[in-house]
Parts: C-alpha cells; sequence; structure tokens
C-alpha cells in the first residue's frame, strides 16, 4: 500500500476542486462513487494499522503469560504443555496438578517413615506443596483470563478480508488524471 493513502487524499482533493464539466472531460462520471472508491484505501490502512496494534497487544500477553508459566515449571511444577506443544486444557491441567501433589504427598510419606497420626507440622508439611501450587498458580491468573483482545483481533482481520481496494490498472488511471 506505500504511498495510496497520501495518493488517495491528494486524488479526493483534486476531485472535490473540480466541476462536474471537468470531471466527465476526465471520463469520470460519479464523483461520490470515485471519492468513496478511493476512501477504501484509507479504510484499509486503519484495519490494517488497528490490526498489527492489536496483535501486538496480544503477543505482549501471550510472551507474559508463557514466561510465568516457564518459571512455575522451573520451580517443578507440571508443564502446561501437551504433546502437541500447544496448552491443555483447563481440567486436564487440573488433573495433572493433582496427580502431582499426590505423588509429592506419597512421596513426602514414604521418606518419613511416619505411620503413626499426623501432627500439625507433619500435616502442614505434607500439604506445603499443595499450598505452594495453589498460591503459585493464582499468582499467574491475578487477573482472570479475557479473550475480548483476540475476539477484536479476529474481528479486525474480518474486516480486512472482506475490504476490497480496486486494482493497480485503475489507481494508475487517477494518478495520470493528475
Amino acid at each position: 500500500m506505500g504511498q495510496m493513502p497520501e495518493q488517495a487524499n491528494r486524488l479526493i482533493h483534486f476531485l472535490n476542486n473540480k466541476t462536474s464539466e471537468e470531471l466527465e472531460a476526465l471520463d469520470i462520471r460519479y464523483r461520490i462513487g470515485t471519492i468513496l472508491d478511493i476512501k477504501r484505501v484509507l479504510t484499509m490502512r486503519t484495519l490494517m494499522q488497528n490490526l498489527d496494534r492489536r496483535c501486538e497487544d496480544m503477543q505482549v500477553e501471550i510472551d507474559s503469560f508463557t514466561d510465568k508459566f516457564t518459571v512455575l515449571h522451573q520451580k517443578g511444577l507440571p508443564s502446561p504443555l501437551g504433546d502437541n506443544d500447544h496448552l491443555i486444557k483447563h481440567k486436564d491441567y487440573i488433573h495433572k496438578l493433582n496427580t502431582y501433589v499426590v505423588n509429592q504427598a506419597n512421596a513426602y510419606s514414604s521418606t518419613s517413615g511416619e505411620r503413626a497420626l499426623p501432627s500439625g507440622q507433619s500435616l502442614y508439611d505434607s500439604l506445603e506443596s499443595l499450598f505452594y501450587i495453589e498460591h503459585e498458580v493464582k499468582h499467574l491468573f491475578t487477573i482472570p483470563p479475557n479473550f475480548f483482545r483476540y475476539i477484536e483481533t479476529d474481528e479486525t482481520l474480518r474486516k480486512l478480508q472482506r475490504h476490497k481496494i480496486l486494482g493497480p490498472e485503475w489507481w494508475q488511471s487517477m494518478l495520470e488524471i493528475l
């Protein structure tokens, strides 16, 4: 699209400053329709800029989320990624966390050798990993996930795909008029 927005503004200004007779001499029969065709370029540029900005915002949020999960994984929590390197579903991750907690509790009880009724400290020690996981996961989601940004980006992309501008031949003929 390069310089098309600047050319579009020049063409609109040119068309608005000509009389109907002058436009007919240039083989432009419908001023409003021609101006609307030209304004599509400006609309397309705005849509592209919005899409770029929204994609950048989404990428920042995705990177932040990934960084937080990487820290959790380095601290020993199970990975939220499945076999295909995509995030697993929430319920599957909860199941994975529960399995991890049970395994941690079993490992603690088998190494401690205690078979008597647990004291307050031993009960806390066995649940410590559960408290840790709960705290870390809550810290990860200080703000509940919001998919509005993704939906907004998708809508902008659909608008951009529906929006068509005229071909280069038409633009060349219009620029020759200038």
